[in-house]
């Protein structure tokens, strides 16, 4: 799916037809501005370019505790520019270990066979 133009929500509602193509149950709540549906995680996206000329990334760590502090959960923040790449695939995902660790290890335990590389050529 080609990543889009900005302005408004285009790049939410782009995100969401994505995880509908792809059976993720996160959809774009517009009065939350978050995306919701999967529990114990807030998702929300930033774009590195909207904040002023301001250096989001140096930042980042006071926005995903902002996030956290507000919610009281785990937060996931995606990071969208057409300066990553022609495609939603090649948005940035910003996790915390804390995040990312307990949900990789769920990927790895649903399927252990197939998410283990136990190949010595790799």
């Amino acid at each position: 799916m080609r990543s889009v133009k900005e302005g408004g929500t285009t790049w939410e509602r782009t995100l969401g037809r994505y995880f509908a193509a792809v059976n993720v149950p996160l959809q774009w709540n517009a009065l939350k501005k978050r995306f919701v549906g999967i529990s114990g995680h807030e998702f929300a996206r930033i774009n590195p370019k909207a904040r002023n000329g301001e250096n989001v990334w140096v930042r980042m760590p006071e926005y995903i505790k902002r996030y956290e502090h507000s919610s009281g959960k785990q937060v996931v923040i995606f990071v969208t520019n057409r300066q990553y790449g022609d495609s939603v695939d090649d948005s940035l995902v910003v996790l915390r270990i804390g995040t990312f660790i307990p949900m990789l290890k769920a990927l790895v335990d649903s399927d252990k066979e197939r998410w283990t590389n136990e190949s010595p050529n790799d």
